[in-house]
């Protein structure tokens, strides 16, 4: 390097370093599969994310992601520096005066309806929220990225990938904010407003994608002892939940009607289950084959009489 370089270099700014904090006796907020949420102090919180799962990349790229939903009027925190915990990185976010709405929901069961109501409230702002397109990912790629993830892994036959990829094609597109994560655990309460705290699965689509991602832990992940233990609710209140969000989301209370809405987001939602099922390294092996077998015999059976609920 000659010396005009040298010069020029030690006049550049210096990438500031990352600052580490620690969580110790830090109240635990809520855990998810991609990390954990702890306050700090009273206006702040961080999320630590799963360093196995999550590289500083990724991290940054849902901070980012969490900036420009908060421009558009999605109501989530604003995100701070990112941090590092230990072996592992977080973000920090602004979040006064806020609880989780799982644990509200625990000690106030007296108010699960009005919990529920203002979950779907808040559902349905923010599925009228357009973005310009191409702001977030493409919901149906990721899905379809799904389906490939499937069949890569030896459990879609490459017609059956078809069949399935025929039915998110005919998904309507839309410009519209789906969070895909939407439960309990993402959620806080703020002066009787729900704000969300993970928006790093978000994108843009027709809200039977978000819909179908809610299903997957209101009413199939409800019933297994890590959501009950991780989120504090207990099955019949998580049904309890969904059956009065889609009441509220759908402004109807007959329950024909609701059976069948049921029915077609369970049909929507098992793209994901039998993905899940068939990649994650949490699931044995020995029962892996059999399982995915038993949900694709159910999907197949109901997928050509699956469509896009005309209300949304």
């Amino acid at each position: 390097m000659s010396g005009q370089e040298k010069q020029m270099e030690s006049k550049m700014p210096k990438e500031r370093a990352m600052r580490e904090i620690s969580v110790e006796g830090c109240q635990v907020l809520g855990k998810g599969g991609n990390g954990a949420v702890y306050r700090l102090d009273d206006e702040t919180i961080v999320k630590v994310y799963f360093s196995n799962r999550h590289s500083p990349e990724r991290i940054n790229r849902s901070r980012e992601t969490t900036k420009r939903a908060f421009v558009n009027g999605i109501p989530t925190m604003i995100a701070f520096d990112m941090v590092k915990v230990g072996e592992n990185y977080g973000v920090v976010y602004e979040m006064i005066n806020a609880k989780p709405l799982g644990q509200e929901i625990c000690e106030h069961p007296d108010k699960i309806d009005e919990y529920s109501n203002l979950i779907a409230d808040t559902l349905l702002n923010i599925h009228h929220i357009e973005f310009e397109k191409g702001t977030l990912p493409d919901s149906k790629e990721r899905l379809r990225k799904e389906v490939i993830a499937t069949r890569d892994a030896g459990f879609y036959k490459p017609e059956e990938a078809a069949r399935v990829m025929k039915l998110i094609d005919g998904i309507p597109d839309r410009n519209t904010f789906i969070h895909q994560d939407f439960h309990p655990g993402n959620l806080m309460l703020q002066n009787g407003e729900i704000m969300l705290i993970d928006v790093d699965d978000s994108g843009l689509g027709h809200p039977i994608i978000d819909l179908a991602a809610m299903h997957l832990v209101y009413v199939t992940a409800a019933k297994t002892s890590y959501k009950l233990t991780a989120m504090g609710l207990t099955k019949d209140q998580f049904a309890r939940v969904w059956n009065n969000i889609l009441k509220r989301y759908f402004h109807t209370d007959d329950e024909n009607k609701i059976k069948e809405i049921n029915r077609v987001i369970e049909g929507y939602a098992m793209i994901s289950l039998i993905k899940g099922v068939a990649t994650s390294p949490n699931v044995k092996n020995w029962i892996r084959k059999p399982v995915v077998a038993i949900y694709k015999k159910k999907f197949f059976k109901m997928i050509d009489t699956l469509y896009p609920i005309p209300e949304l």
